[in-house]
C-alpha cells in the first residue's frame, strides 16, 4: 500500500498537480481561513502560478485588504501546510454570490418580474420620469430603468439589506451604518 502512495505522490509532484491542488485548497477554505465577517465581502476566484485571486465587492475592502495581506498568508500558510501561494491578487465583483445547497440566496426568492412595487413607488418613478424631456422612446426607457432600480431595491430588502441611518443606501451588514459610514465616523 505505501508503494501506491508513494507513486501516487511522486507522480502528483512531477506533473505539478500537488502545487495545483494545494493552491486550490485555499479556495476551498477560503471562508474559514479569513473568518465569516471577511468571507461576506470576499470570494474566492481562482488561483493560477503561486497566486490567488480573490473577488471584492467595494474598492474600500480591497484597500483594507490589501493592507491585510501578510496576514491573510500568514494564514493560509497556517491553514494549508507547504501552500504554494505567495501572493494574493484582489479584483472588484459587482456581487458576491453565496451558495446554499447549490442554489444562490437570491435564487430563494421571487425574481424581479414578480416583485411588486408599492405605491409610492410607482409615484417616485412617474415624478422623476416627468421631469426629464427628452423623446418619448427614451422616456420610456428610462421608467424601465427607474422600475428596475426600485425593485432591486425592494428585493433587496426583502433579502435582509437595511438602510443605512446617515447616507440612505442599501446595505447588508450589522449596525445602523453602512461599512462607509462607518469608516467616516
Amino acid at each position: 500500500m505505501n508503494t501506491l502512495k508513494y507513486i501516487l505522490d511522486s507522480v502528483l509532484q512531477k506533473k505539478q498537480i500537488y502545487v495545483k491542488i494545494k493552491g486550490n485548497l485555499a479556495l476551498l477554505k477560503w471562508n474559514e481561513i479569513v473568518g465569516k465577517k471577511l468571507s461576506n465581502y470576499t470570494t474566492p476566484i481562482f488561483y493560477k502560478e503561486n497566486t490567488i485571486f480573490i473577488g471584492v465587492i467595494s474598492p474600500l475592502f480591497m484597500r483594507e485588504l490589501t493592507f491585510m495581506k501578510a496576514d491573510i498568508l500568514k494564514k493560509i500558510n497556517e491553514s494549508i501546510p507547504d501552500s504554494p501561494i505567495k501572493n494574493i491578487k484582489f479584483k472588484l465583483v459587482s456581487q458576491i454570490q453565496k451558495k446554499v445547497g447549490g442554489r444562490t440566496k437570491e435564487d430563494e426568492y421571487l425574481s424581479y418580474q414578480n416583485i411588486k412595487l408599492t405605491q409610492s413607488d410607482i409615484d417616485w418613478v412617474k415624478f422623476v420620469a416627468d421631469r426629464l424631456k427628452v423623446k418619448s422612446e427614451l422616456k420610456e426607457k428610462y421608467i424601465e430603468l427607474l422600475t428596475f432600480y426600485k425593485k432591486n431595491e425592494r428585493l433587496k430588502e426583502k433579502l435582509g439589506y437595511k438602510t443605512c441611518k446617515k447616507c440612505g443606501v442599501l446595505f447588508k451588514g450589522e449596525g445602523p451604518l453602512c461599512p462607509v459610514c462607518k469608516l467616516k465616523d
